[in-house]
């Protein structure tokens, strides 16, 4: 939904320097506050006492755009280690946005660490397109009932609004599971499914001994485009042809694709490709499934996923 059905409102920060924020007609608020033990027991205190749910994010915006990410049963208890004992990763940390629905754990939906948890994935991936420094650890995925689903949902709406309005990000996720995945996490991904990465740059690799082009693509009305293209040895287009290596899309649960797999379509299709200068394909990515689309004739990619397509 867009910010004008829920609305926002900000008050003014308070002799403690903690500024409260909220969605009008939704059902999150937001407390900005700074790293001291007397502002965090306010603010537990104000939603009703511990122990109380939700989500956090820590900021050390002093030499670069850096947060961590995380999700409690008990927000006050959990705070509090930070704050004393805080992970040498985000040792630095001022500020801490609290998430909540200004209800205690007895009352609150986010009581539900299900709920929290793909929240807290979503914040993750959130702040990664805006350019942070985001350290969290890997978290698990669990799976959602449709009442969950719906609030998750809701909860996603006013995070966007209540983030923007913050000037915490600019850029939103598609929620269409084609956004970019940046080429860190492309590559970790690699090589926790037992891919050998021998070199890694920002658009080539070697994988497996083997070349790799890493192509994000260009959105079109087709889908997102890729342009095969150049005449000479190892060039794009001929790496093609040969049917050597791999195409990378750095999206959503991100692609590993055999050229091979890519040229005998194109071939099957249209025998004379290879002897023009560029070759476009286009890939759409729909729900539960991701085609490759040359001319009017498409070809199934699933099965090239590296991550669960959610």
């Amino acid at each position: 939904m867009i910010n004008q059905e829920y609305g926002y409102l900000e008050n003014p920060a308070n002799g403690l320097g903690i500024v409260r924020a909220r969605t009008q007609i939704g059902n999150l608020r937001i407390w900005d506050i700074p790293r001291t033990e007397e502002s965090l027991v306010k603010v537990i205190e104000e939603i009703g006492g511990s122990p109380v749910p939700g989500l956090y994010m820590l900021f050390d915006e002093k030499t670069e755009k850096k947060v961590y990410i995380g999700q409690s049963e008990n927000l006050n208890t959990r705070l509090l280690t930070h704050m004393k004992t805080p992970e040498d990763k985000i040792k630095g940390w001022d500020r801490v946005l609290l998430v909540n629905d200004g209800r205690c754990a007895s009352q609150s939906d986010l009581n539900d660490e299900n709920i929290r948890l793909i929240l807290e994935n979503y914040l993750v991936s959130l702040f990664k397109i805006n350019r942070y420094k985001v350290v969290t650890s890997a978290i698990r995925t669990p799976s959602l009932s449709a009442t969950q689903y719906t609030l998750v949902g809701a909860y996603k709406n006013e995070l966007n609004i209540l983030l923007t309005r913050k000037s915490k990000v600019t850029k939103l996720l598609t929620e269409r599971g084609d956004d970019e995945v940046y080429n860190d996490e492309v590559k970790k991904i690699l090589e926790s499914k037992g891919y050998k990465i021998n070199n890694w740059g920002k658009h080539e690799a070697i994988v497996n001994g083997k070349a790799a082009f890493i192509r994000p693509g260009s959105l079109k009305d087709k889908g997102w485009q890729v342009t095969f293209r150049g005449a000479k040895n190892n060039s794009f287009k001929s790496r093609l042809a040969a049917g050597d290596g791999y195409l990378i899309m750095p999206r959503g649960p991100i692609l590993l694709i055999p050229l091979t797999d890519i040229r005998d379509f194109i071939q099957s299709i249209d025998s004379e490709a290879f002897v023009r200068d560029t070759i476009d394909i286009f890939i759409q990515f729909n729900d539960y499934k991701i085609i490759m689309f040359y001319k009017r004739n498409e070809l199934d990619l699933t099965r090239f996923l590296l991550r669960h397509y959610e």
